[in-house]
């Protein structure tokens, strides 16, 4: 046999015709107490035993009953098998007018075949049956259901059409055993129904009680178009009986790649959406050369991911870190093939090396620079400010000046809205760069641009993959103050950001995003906690250890003087900044260098009066 081996059918033809002999048996039985008919024709039906094994195999098995894999039964299936049933009930009723000389009651023979052929459904479906069984009976009786420990226990929200798409098929709920125990929907209209035999209890109040009722852990959010103070909200109703919290995400019927995705923090952000402007990009850079600085770092590399995707004709990745460099060349190689080979060109240098900066810019010619090479680090630059000061300040001054020298088209400074108001050398070193290209704008024909960002999630030196490591370690989670509050963004979003800015930019503008509302890092920390599966400052805890040098609760986002106006990007706003007065005595003393003996944090001061620092740490 194709499906079942040759025991598997011996044993189902061997209960096939005892349930032939039976189903008469219990008829004769059933007319005999009914409508008194003669009990001796128990023996006849006896004497047919043989003819009844002969007519089973030989029905059975003309109507492929024994080919049919019946842990996957159809329409076409029930059929072959009731026209069996049919073929064998009649064939003996046929034979007992022959043995009686008479024909029977008719209704005997309808009620053997009913009876045949429930039995055989039966033992070719009682597995599915008895799960059937066991669910409603533990829904009816509240019962905890007996699954394997790997097993989910789900929970849907929404009970829409994704929700319905989502049951129906099967293949789209993941290998991992599922059982749906219930659907929370905030529609009230829906309450008290059922979407394909699965209860609607509710809406997502009832979340917390109905882990508790079924022992949920996992809840899977099957509304695609949640919005995220929803889902933040829902994630907080799960964290003391450690729920996942899945996500179903454009699932439609006809949709190969509809997938469930774990949560992650940028759902639960609120960011709004930045629109694209692919077009408009495409059209700046098509057959250019681009060089990034810091290529390998986090904002770097998105950007050269998200060039790729253009009609580009190269672009130098330079970066100081040979490790990042390379990982992305890998990785871009993997991905694009011949065309990561082609259009992708590596370099190995620092910003501060004014030698090796004008190697590589005769080398290719680029015709855009992003200059996304600096620290970052806001503590560790306390710690070292004339490093700071050499990389972040000198080494932009440099690139910036190798760029006007091979008459570069575009430079775009990738800066941070620490630069505003600054507390610490990281934010005050970027200003002073500010300063540095918007003055070069002033002079020089290639056009000077500068980007502001807040914080980027999971970039690297970020604070998410600091909480990350410690949730993994078992706590505590370790905030600086219960006040401090963020901007954020993805690393996508950021590097679209500067595409669109050095796509619009004339020279000498700053742009900012249109950030959303600033993140609690307090909130942050939590949702990362629940995220895990755990529950804040239970399984783990949050511990505060203060501000860090140079750290404010908040960050900003332009100066006093400084006034936005919105672009054709409603998303995008640009700020236009006066004239640096002082640019000539700044760059003079930029090239200078760094005297060891100078009050570096004086010298900022002097160039960036709105930098506040306590004048007694040198």
């Amino acid at each position: 046999m194709k499906f079942y081996s040759l025991s598997k059918t011996a044993f189902l033809t061997f209960w096939d015709c005892l349930f032939c002999w039976l189903s008469w048996v219990a008829s004769v039985f059933v007319f005999t107490y009914l409508f008194v008919l003669d009990f001796s024709l128990l023996f006849v039906i006896n004497q047919h035993i043989p003819f009844m094994i002969i007519a089973c195999i030989i029905f059975y098995a003309v109507c492929g009953v024994y080919k049919s894999l019946w842990q996957h039964p159809g329409i076409g299936t029930m059929i072959r098998l009731a026209l069996a049933v049919f073929l064998v009930s009649f064939s003996v009723y046929v034979s007992l007018r022959v043995r009686l000389g008479f024909w029977s009651n008719p209704g005997l023979g309808m009620m053997a075949f009913y009876f045949l052929l429930t039995m055989s459904l039966a033992a070719r479906s009682y597995k599915r049956v008895s799960k059937i069984v066991a669910l409603y009976a533990r829904r009816f009786f509240r019962l905890p259901a007996d699954l394997p420990v790997e097993s989910a226990r789900t929970l849907l929200v929404g009970a829409g059409e994704s929700a319905s798409t989502f049951l129906l098929n099967k293949s789209q709920q993941g290998s991992r055993p599922r059982t749906i125990f219930g659907i929370v929907d905030n529609d009230s209209r829906k309450h008290g129904y059922n979407l394909h035999g699965i209860n609607i209890f509710g809406d997502e109040a009832q979340i917390p009680h109905l882990i508790d009722r079924f022992d949920i852990n996992e809840i899977i959010v099957a509304v695609p178009s949640m919005k995220n103070e929803d889902l933040r909200r829902i994630v907080k109703l799960t964290p003391v009986n450690r729920c996942k919290v899945r996500l179903l995400s454009g699932l439609s019927s006809d949709k190969a790649a509809d997938k469930l995705r774990d949560i992650n923090i940028g759902d639960l952000l609120g960011r709004p959406e930045t629109a694209h402007d692919d077009q408009g990009i495409n059209e700046w850079v098509k057959g250019k050369t681009m060089l990034i600085t810091g290529g390998g770092g986090s904002i770097g590399s998105e950007i050269c991911r998200q060039l790729m995707r253009f009609d580009i004709e190269k672009i130098i990745l330079f970066d100081i870190s040979e490790n990042n460099a390379f990982n992305l060349q890998e990785e871009l190689k993997v991905k694009l093939g011949q065309k990561g080979l082609d259009n992708l060109v590596v370099r190995i240098g620092s910003t501060q090396d004014e030698i090796r900066l004008e190697e590589v810019f005769n080398e290719f010619k680029p015709s855009i620079v992003f200059h996304a090479a600096a620290f970052k680090h806001v503590p560790l630059m306390e710690e070292c400010p004339r490093l700071a000061l050499e990389n972040n300040v000198r080494g932009t001054y440099l690139t910036a000046q190798t760029a006007c020298r091979h008459q570069v088209e575009r430079f775009v400074m990738i800066s941070t809205d620490k630069a505003v108001n600054p507390t610490n050398i990281m934010g005050a070193t970027k200003r002073l760069a500010e300063l540095l290209v918007l003055g070069l704008n002033e002079r020089q024909t290639t056009e000077f641009v500068c980007v502001r960002f807040g914080n980027v999630l999971d970039s690297n030196g970020s604070v998410i993959p600091l909480f990350k490591r410690q949730i993994e370690a078992g706590g505590p989670v370790t905030v600086t103050h219960p006040g401090i509050i963020r901007y954020f963004m993805t690393i996508s979003e950021a590097a679209n950001l500067v595409l669109q800015a050095g796509a619009i930019a004339a020279g000498g503008e700053i742009f900012i995003l249109d950030m959303g509302e600033p993140v609690k890092i307090t909130d942050l920390a939590e949702n990362l906690i629940r995220m895990a599966g755990l529950t804040p400052d239970i399984d783990i805890k949050i511990e505060y250890v203060g501000l860090r040098p140079g750290e404010k609760l908040y960050e900003e986002l332009l100066l006093e003087e400084e006034g936005l106006t919105k672009t054709l990007n409603n998303k995008i706003f640009v700020v236009k900044p006066g004239v640096t007065s002082n640019y000539k005595e700044l760059a003079a003393r930029i090239e200078r260098g760094i005297d060891k003996e100078e009050n570096i944090r004086a010298m900022i001061k002097y160039f960036v009066p709105e930098y506040q620092y306590n004048a007694e740490v040198n």
